[in-house]
């Protein structure tokens, strides 16, 4: 069976992420197997600016943009994502998932038992059993981009079983306590944010100064900033869900006093 693996690079990726995926590149390719590493047109930093606002949870367009933008038309993609990594996907996430689907195969999904609608207007076929309607869902594959998610029942337990059992290669993050990796920054990772910006304060000056550019451009778009929005750092903040108050003091590693936030 013909495959080739593709990695959008999103441009948080932790550097660790980074080298990975290069090594992995090499690995496949001298196996025979071709492995795309894709590049977006924008990165996150360009993103925030042309959006005008950080990304957050229900604003997901760094997703949108950097990871879920690539495939043909007609091709089948196959993920590693489980229903076990979040509630979301438990409850939305379906063996087989077509993706923005046409009106009729709505229409076709209202009548069907098979076809399960989500709260966000998509369209799931669920072809985790042995129905006989699954002649129907291979015959909407023909014209749909086709996402197939295998490892959807896998819980962790047996995750990490299958892994240590193949001798599978992951993600040196992994080792560091990281139980899933993403993007730098991710809204979706919670208090995780904080230990990623210590470990990579570089990224976090990125984003400060991609704050501050976005300022410039809604001021020339005409769009009102609150005072919370008065700088990128404190879009920053804004953005950290940090609750201390401005004019906090701290100390550095000499211990000299300075003012933590301004």
């Amino acid at each position: 069976m013909q495959f080739r693996v593709r990695h959008n690079h999103t441009t948080v990726d932790a550097p660790e992420t980074v080298y990975f995926v290069r090594e992995e590149k090499r690995k496949f390719e001298q196996m025979g197997i071709p492995y795309e590493i894709h590049y977006p047109k924008e990165s996150m930093w360009q993103l925030i600016v042309r959006h005008v606002t950080p990304p957050t949870r229900l604003m997901r367009y760094c997703c949108a943009d950097l990871k879920e933008n690539t495939g043909e038309f007609g091709e089948r993609i196959v993920t590693g994502v489980r229903k076990a990594e979040s509630n979301n996907r438990k409850n939305n996430q379906g063996a087989i998932t077509i993706p923005k689907p046409k009106k009729d195969l709505l229409k076709e999904a209202e009548k069907d038992d098979n076809f399960l609608s989500t709260n966000k207007g998509g369209v799931i076929v669920m072809n985790l059993d042995n129905a006989e309607t699954r002649r129907t869902v291979e015959n909407c594959f023909r014209t749909h981009k086709v996402i197939i998610n295998p490892l959807i029942d896998w819980d962790d337990e047996f995750l990490w079983w299958y892994i240590k059992k193949n001798a599978i290669c992951l993600n040196p993050l992994y080792g560091c306590g990281n139980c899933r990796v993403g993007c730098i920054g991710c809204p979706m990772a919670g208090d995780k944010r904080w230990s990623e910006f210590e470990r990579y304060p570089k990224y976090k000056e990125a984003y400060i100064r991609a704050f501050d550019k976005m300022l410039i451009e809604r001021e020339k778009r005409g769009l009102k900033n609150c005072n919370k929005w008065s700088t990128g750092l404190k879009v920053f903040k804004w953005w950290m869900e940090d609750d201390n108050m401005d004019g906090q003091l701290a100390f550095d590693m000499e211990g000299a006093i300075y003012e933590e936030y301004t």
